[in-house]
């Protein structure tokens, strides 16, 4: 057996890329196609119902891609919209928060691990239930990083103001007893030199590493994987596309075969710009 639909991935913006150079690094034969909503980031600081509403429309339009599987590239989508989408529609979806969860109680020696996120996703508190859930001793402490989303977008990862605001932001853990910290959020894995610079002795746990072995699994288990030798990789954005472009081919550093504008939220189509 050997399936040669797409794997797609989502994200309000380009963090998912975090998560596809992953699905690159496990899983090379895979057809790929990402959905970056770049016209409504960050999702971070919009509601419940409207981050519902907006990953809603991305999963649709992986699914008129035919895709075989969807991984939520983003922390904040999986913790407000995946137990809600996952109610109405078939197509499997794995979240990042309890493989990163899972990963973070693994490596921690203390089990004080830090989370930082968008503040959406440190207020829904889904880390710490799943980590508690997991490690009932567990100590968590988390820090809304809301500010890291644009640099990485604004592609000022190794500014001043970058470092900066992470020793401004990341205090809290400075010469703590916390050991452990998740980067929960996928734009934050293209900050990590300037984290760890800040925080030599804590251990960073990408979520994205652990979900792609989720996701591995599920595919061997279920024999969907593709035995083919030449896979494609189509990105879509719905904003953005020259800085989009300019960031995606820099950070998966592979061919990419599309890199396309695509509407999703409204009726007006708008020009798809390939190269």
């Amino acid at each position: 057996m050997s399936d040669h639909r797409p794997i797609g991935v989502l994200d309000s913006g380009l963090g998912g890329l975090t998560v596809v150079k992953e699905v690159l690094r496990q899983l090379p034969a895979e057809n790929i196609i990402f959905i970056g909503d770049e016209a409504r980031m960050p999702y971070g600081v919009k509601t419940k119902e409207q981050i519902i509403a907006y990953t809603r429309e991305m999963v649709q339009f992986l699914i008129s891609q035919n895709v075989k599987l969807i991984i939520y590239g983003c922390n904040t989508a999986t913790a407000n919209a995946l137990e809600e989408l996952r109610t109405e529609f078939t197509v499997p979806m794995i979240g990042v928060i309890q493989p990163g969860s899972q990963a973070a109680v693994k490596v921690s020696k203390t089990g004080n691990i830090g989370i930082i996120g968008t503040e959406s996703t440190i207020n829904s508190k889904s880390y710490s239930q799943t980590i508690t859930g997991i490690n009932s001793s567990a100590k968590v402490l988390g820090i809304a990083a809301q500010k890291f989303v644009a640099l990485v977008e604004a592609d000022k990862v190794n500014s001043q103001e970058a470092e900066a605001d992470i020793a401004k932001t990341l205090s809290p853990f400075k010469n703590s007893n916390y050991d452990t910290l998740i980067l929960g959020c996928t734009h934050f894995p293209m900050l990590k030199t300037q984290i760890n610079n800040y925080l030599p002795k804590m251990t960073l746990v990408d979520p994205a590493v652990s979900t792609v072995e989720v996701a591995k699994t599920y595919l061997t288990d279920n024999e969907l994987l593709t035995n083919q030798n030449n896979r494609t990789i189509k990105l879509y954005t719905t904003g953005g596309i020259d800085e989009f472009s300019k960031l995606a081919k820099r950070w998966l550093q592979t061919d990419i075969d599309e890199i396309s504008l695509v509407n999703i939220g409204g009726n007006d189509e708008r020009n798809n710009h390939s190269n």
